[in-house]
């Protein structure tokens, strides 16, 4: 078997992860396929027991159903699979919901195991894969190889919104999927100009929780340069809330505990 991903720094507290991710097919999986350990990547056999796995036809909920293929989630789903994968999307009458609740987590080993799901339903017809955590579809085809390493990257997602109503032209810039990894989600209000900066550090920041360390509450520090600090504080305005994040947050401020615009300017 495989080794399974691991904690660089074991958490300090106690995590509680989330997993979702929904496959989609037009009829039923192929029931010849066996479910291979070692060929679709479970670093142990234990974890199998961790899953719900159920399969739902379109007809015991049309509107529940097509609603991953409507609005917000369709345009996702374009950007992600392309107008092929997105017709297929459409052909789908069957979804595959592959879910677990995991406490306290000595590795991730449990996401290994959702992804061999994965691949299990694309093997078996499955034309594409939902993650429900990070909001991010992939082709059945496209999934991770078996043996892949973890990466922080491919399981979270950081999106900057492009709408903004706030005087100062400020958008929310935020990940979203770190409930996989049982921690919080990270935003910040910044600027167009300082977007790309303030990417930079949540990614870094992000990859460094996921793998295990802890945002120290009230006021975590993070050193981004030498003279400037800056601080995940908590989310006293509700932003996690106001983003749909579906999990708890932290935001990231500067020195003085102000949103992160005009750090950068002409």
């Amino acid at each position: 078997m495989l080794p399974a991903w691991t904690f660089v720094t074991p958490p300090a507290t106690s995590r509680h992860a989330t997993v979702m991710l929904v496959a989609f097919s037009a009829g039923p999986l192929d029931d010849d396929v066996p479910f291979s350990l070692s060929r679709f990547g479970v670093p142990a056999a234990e974890l199998v027991e961790l899953f719900d796995v159920r399969t739902i036809e379109r007809g015991h909920d049309p509107r529940w159903f097509d609603a991953f293929r409507s609005g917000s989630l369709r345009t996702i789903a374009e950007r992600d699979l392309g107008a092929g994968g997105l017709a297929a999307l459409d052909l789908a009458d069957r979804a595959h919901v592959v879910h677990a609740e995991i406490g306290s987590p000595g590795d991730l080993g449990y996401l290994q195991t959702a992804w061999a799901y994965a691949r299990y339903l694309a093997v078996r017809g499955a034309s594409c894969v939902l993650d429900m955590m990070a909001i991010r579809w992939t082709a059945g085809g496209a999934l991770p190889p078996a043996d892949a390493a973890l990466d922080v990257g491919r399981e979270v997602q950081i999106i900057y919104e492009t709408d903004s109503t706030r005087a100062d032209h400020a958008h929310a810039l935020h990940t979203r999927g770190m409930r996989k990894f049982g921690a919080p989600d990270l935003i910040a209000l910044c600027a167009d100009a300082d977007a790309d900066l303030v990417s930079q550090v949540i990614a870094q920041v992000a990859a460094s929780v996921a793998r295990g360390s802890e945002i120290t509450a009230p006021r975590h520090g993070i050193e981004v340069a030498a003279g400037m600090t800056w601080f995940l504080v908590d989310d006293e305005h509700g932003l996690a809330g106001l983003l749909n994040l579906n999990n708890e947050a932290r935001v990231l401020v500067d020195g003085d505990g102000h949103d992160l615009v005009g750090l950068l300017r002409n």
